[in-house]
């Protein structure tokens, strides 16, 4: 795969691309670990064994542990939540009328299909304009504090009636922590560390692992990336956040991955897996995701004119895409410009992890893209 590293290289180079751990895995087998640094970088960290911050990338794995935890506790997708975690029956739906923000009460209870789908109203802080008014005012308590206090933000449309991307799995991992009555490491570490040998895979990682955790670096208006390092908790809270939480390195993700692909390949319909790459919202669209904080990440239009759906926890393109990717292949993201995709049919998945804000730069999306056209150039089509 040396042409393959000198030409993606090539590539992340030309793309100004700061750093880059990179891989690519088979269901039988993980085909590559690579990692980039630009020389314009010069104090970056040369570990091929780096801690990422998953950020979003973490729902997947929630996806699969809540799965897993109702399997073995005969809990229906479809039960309401409110059986386990009962304040979330207390959540209201905020509305706009005349400019001003009102509530109503929300009728309809919240299923584990609901968040597991993101069909349950809840959005992000910077993406909503009523749940960024109110974060503005000083209404609801920030992501960034660290603690739970964000999942208290109100629902902005009724449960069930169309897709929105928020705040819904955080609610997963209390569900999970109630039902099983440990904390939700606890359950990452039984349902897929110790099986998968992920050694570095986790939501509270140890002060030895922090200490291989990747700069995060800002990009400003003018193209002068900062070191934000040190101002950065995501993945370091007590809270373990389940639509972000996890960190963990290339080569556990890469191991994630691959299960995901085994677990495909079996093709038994009903397994927990293929439910993840299922469309779980019918009809309904996958809207662009709107940025209210610019800082933090841009507009996104996620694969325009290319019909999609979403799974539990996995985006999915119901349409092949020009990099190679096959239709109904899963995919996500992290708001620290982290990416991966997984090709049960070509039996092909890659990750694409550095740790840069804004989220969504072009010159990022690109690299991820060429990144994927370049394994199926030298994987699938040779």
């Amino acid at each position: 795969m040396g042409s393959f590293e000198k030409k993606i290289s090539e590539t992340f180079l030309n793309l100004e691309i700061p750093f880059v751990d990179y891989g690519i895995t088979r269901s039988d087998c993980i085909s590559l670990e690579g990692i980039f640094r630009n020389p314009e970088f010069p104090n970056l960290s040369q570990s091929r064994d780096q801690l990422f911050r998953m950020a979003s990338m973490t729902k997947p794995i929630t996806a699969y542990l809540t799965l897993a935890v109702l399997a073995d506790n005969s809990i229906d997708l479809h039960e309401s939540v409110g059986n386990y975690v009962p304040e979330i029956n207390d959540l209201k739906i905020a509305y706009k009328e005349g400019g001003v923000i009102k509530y109503k009460k929300n009728d309809i209870p919240i299923s584990f299909h609901h968040l597991l789908s993101c069909t349950s109203g809840h959005a992000y802080e910077h993406n909503d304009p009523i749940v960024s008014e109110l974060l503005s005012k000083k209404k609801i308590a920030p992501m960034k504090n660290g603690d739970d206090g964000f999942l208290k933000a109100p629902l902005v449309f009724k449960p069930g009636s169309r897709w929105g991307y928020g705040i819904s799995f955080g609610w997963l991992g209390k569900a999970l922590e109630a039902v099983t009555g440990n904390c939700l490491d606890k359950n990452l570490q039984k349902y897929l560390c110790h099986p998968l040998n992920l050694e570095q895979t986790s939501f509270n990682p140890s002060q030895s692992s922090r200490e291989n955790l990747a700069s995060v670096y800002f990009k400003d208006s003018e193209g002068i990336y900062s070191d934000i390092s040190s101002k950065m908790t995501l993945g370091l809270n007590p809270f373990h956040y389940g639509g972000g939480g996890i960190t963990s390195t290339l080569n556990d993700y890469l191991k994630i991955l691959q299960f995901l692909l085994k677990s495909m390949k079996v093709g038994k319909k009903s397994s927990i897996v293929s439910q993840m790459f299922r469309n779980q919202i019918g009809n309904s669209e996958i809207s662009p995701l709107k940025s209210f904080n610019k800082v933090l990440a841009s507009d996104y239009d996620i694969y325009p004119n290319i019909e999609k759906s979403w799974g539990y926890g996995l985006l999915l393109n119901n349409q092949p895409l020009k990099t190679g990717r096959s239709a109904n292949s899963g995919s996500w993201a992290g708001v620290l410009n982290t990416y991966f995709w997984v090709d049960y049919r070509n039996d092909l998945a890659g990750v694409f992890l550095t740790q840069i804000l804004p989220c969504y730069m072009p010159s990022l999306l690109k690299g991820f893209e060429n990144f994927e056209e370049l394994s199926y150039e030298f994987l699938v089509k040779s």
